[in-house]
């Protein structure tokens, strides 16, 4: 009488399945400390300084993948920020980083600079 090998046994799911269970899991957890991060940066940026559509904009080039729009936008923020900081008080800081997370965040390459 020979008996079969059963990589398995009957009440035991297999080790193959648990792993995309946990690179799910590992990936909601990374999703969600990027949207915190994300949130935190965006509640410290003063958008009452900023056009009103000016957020919108990022958040919709970001959902797109627009990181030559992205860059545009960092760029503006960076070369204006002088400008901004004398008119208002703030200067383009919290907005440059808020524009680069959302660069990460869309997975646009890095730029020097």
């Amino acid at each position: 009488m020979s008996t079969t090998y059963s990589p398995c046994s009957p009440g035991r799911p297999p080790l193959r399945l648990r792993r995309p269970g946990r690179i799910l899991l590992a990936v909601a957890g990374l999703a969600t400390v990027l949207l915190a991060s994300a949130c935190d940066t965006a509640q410290q940026v003063p958008w009452a300084t900023y056009n009103s559509q000016l957020q919108q904009q990022i958040d919709a080039a970001t959902a797109t993948r627009g990181c030559a729009a992205l860059q545009a936008f960092l760029a503006a923020a960076k070369a204006t920020s002088s400008a901004h900081e004398k008119a208002t008080g703030f200067p383009n800081d919290s907005l440059v980083a808020y524009i680069q997370a959302s660069q990460h965040e869309a997975g646009c390459p890095s730029a020097s600079g």
